[in-house]
């Protein structure tokens, strides 16, 4: 695939496409190609919203909402969010990246206190840039990652020659797939736990919601945040990835979800599969399956309607806090 750069001042940024419709039809006619027009910088329209994206920062993103349109990135994850961030107080973005979610919420919700937390520095830095771009505060983007300690951990991070972008695969699970890439950059940071972090900051009352995306981390995360939660009980959208481990002997993926499953239920949450169609319930048995579907809806039990095994996007806004 070869890579064509266009920059804000391109004459094709001003030319190519004009519709909705010749975007995606564009899209499809450089892929077969193999021919990549990388968009970077400028503004692009995310959901509802347009952000400001500087050169050379969040590409992965900006390239396939300008071909695609505002939903191509994540489309039933970020409705989700949306929905969530139009009522929440505080909003915690675990494993930000670059922030695309951050910087929504921040233009698009200026009202709501948000952090983002991402520990790698060349991509925390790019996190700070795109915050600065948007003229967000860039003091609650932080270089730190959540777990269950509080302690420098060592990151890894899987480097491919063919992504133009840092890839978003990191992890300090050292159990996961992302150990095993022929080529990992190994990088200590930062962590703190939830529970740390909240109560050493001036926190706003009221509907908290957490974005959680740590690679196969997850379960380290809300334990380092048991009181929080317990106390707070934020609605959390968190990725959890089938066949995320690899097998100690054989080295082939395998699937084991018991940990973050175990935490789940210890702190009284429901699991919702994040999809197109809408939001359903997921037993434990379902993990075990095989499924295309990542991202859940970790909904509090006593918010959950008795008996429901759906809910469509619409009932999950019905159910968010007035206040």
């Amino acid at each position: 695939m070869k890579n064509v750069t266009i920059k804000p001042d391109s004459w094709l940024r001003r030319v190519l496409p004009l519709t909705q419709k010749t975007r995606a039809w564009a899209w499809k006619y450089f892929d077969r190609v193999a021919l990549r027009l990388v968009i970077s910088g400028g503004r692009v329209r995310f959901l509802d919203t347009d952000l400001n994206f500087p050169e050379g920062v969040g590409v992965t993103y900006s390239t396939p909402l300008y071909w695609q349109g505002a939903e191509a990135y994540e489309a039933p994850t970020s409705r989700a969010l949306a929905a969530l961030l139009s009522r929440a107080k505080l909003f915690l973005d675990v494993g930000s990246n670059v922030g695309i979610y951050a910087v929504y919420a921040g233009v698009k919700h200026p009202e709501v206190m948000t952090f983002a937390f991402e520990p790698v520095p060349v991509i925390w830095a790019k996190n700070v840039q795109f915050h600065r771009a948007n003229h967000l505060p860039e003091k609650n983007v932080l270089k730190l990652a959540l777990s269950a300690e509080e302690k420098v951990e060592q990151f890894f991070l899987p480097i491919y020659t063919t992504g133009i972008e840092e890839e978003q695969t990191g992890t300090l699970n050292a159990q996961s797939w992302q150990t095993r890439e022929p080529t990992i950059e190994k990088i200590d940071v930062q962590c703190t736990t939830l529970d740390r972090f909240a109560a050493s900051n001036a926190l706003p009352a009221g509907f908290c919601c957490l974005k959680i995306d740590v690679e196969n981390h997850e379960a380290a995360v809300l334990r380092g945040g048991q009181e929080f939660i317990r106390t707070r009980r934020p609605w959390i959208v968190c990725e959890i990835l089938y066949g995320q481990k690899v097998h100690p002997t054989t080295g082939e993926r395998m699937n084991d979800n018991r940990e973050i499953l175990e935490m789940i239920e210890e702190l009284a949450y429901v699991p919702l599969a994040v999809t197109s169609e809408g939001f359903f319930r997921t037993s434990l048995a379902d993990f075990d399956r095989s499924r295309t579907f990542k991202d859940f809806l970790l909904l509090p039990t006593e918010a959950m309607p008795a008996n429901a095994s759906y809910l469509a996007l619409d009932s999950v806004k019905e159910l968010l806090p007035k206040e």
